[in-house]
């Protein structure tokens, strides 16, 4: 692949290569609707910029992912920009250009299992956010993200164990099918809807917890 323009994602971030960095912010590159299998043959034919339609269509979703993952802004578009530095290198590995969003997001879920890694601390305090009122619901992630109690669900789900808070992430906010999922993670269907289902449980219960 032909060297690509530097992406405004890599803003301030050091890089070994620049010159692998994934394109973005390419004014001629536009989002032309054509499918992902199409857009990865042209990638790996040679047009690097075309890289950008890729970026333009999964960046915001994998920000939010990422987001919810790590409980911080910052870091979350770190791992995004590492995530999709090494989809570019590693594009001609995706076996199934045709479900390239459970790809990248499971190389970006793999980015934010590494920084969590690295912290030294994950504890998290509900104590000093208002107490929430809390509903039923069939959409889960609705309810819970009402009014005043975004502050306390986004506390309570950093507080899940990474692999919980990515299931329940992945189903309830980016939506995913489970077919999806176990693309994206590698875990199987039953596996991850007693992951969605324990992390659901574990959430609301933290929100009770406070309530009271």
């Amino acid at each position: 692949m032909s060297a690509p323009r530097r992406s405004w994602l890599l803003r301030g971030k050091p890089l070994e290569n620049r010159d692998e960095a994934p394109p973005g912010g390419v004014t001629e590159v536009v989002n032309d609707g054509a499918p992902d299998i199409e857009v990865v043959a042209r990638v790996l034919g040679g047009d690097g910029e075309a890289f950008g339609i890729l970026i333009r269509r999964y960046e915001p979703g994998l920000l939010r992912f990422a987001t919810r993952m790590l409980g911080n802004p910052d870091a979350a578009a770190d791992a995004v920009a590492e995530s999709l530095v090494r989809a570019y290198r590693h594009l001609a590995q995706c076996r199934d250009p045709g479900r390239l969003r459970s790809w990248l997001y499971r190389i970006t879920g793999n980015r934010c299992r590494s920084h969590l890694a690295r912290r030294h601390s994950n504890d998290i305090s509900l104590s000093d956010v208002p107490a929430p009122a809390l509903a039923d619901s069939s959409d889960t992630w609705a309810v819970l993200e009402r009014g005043e109690q975004v502050a306390l669900v986004e506390r309570a789900l950093a507080a899940l164990p990474a692999e919980k808070r990515e299931a329940f992430v992945l189903k309830h906010v980016e939506g995913m099918s489970y077919e999806e999922m176990a693309a994206a993670t590698g875990a199987r269907i039953p596996t991850l809807k007693m992951r969605v289902h324990r992390a659901r449980e574990a959430l609301l219960a933290a929100l009770e917890e406070v309530v009271r």
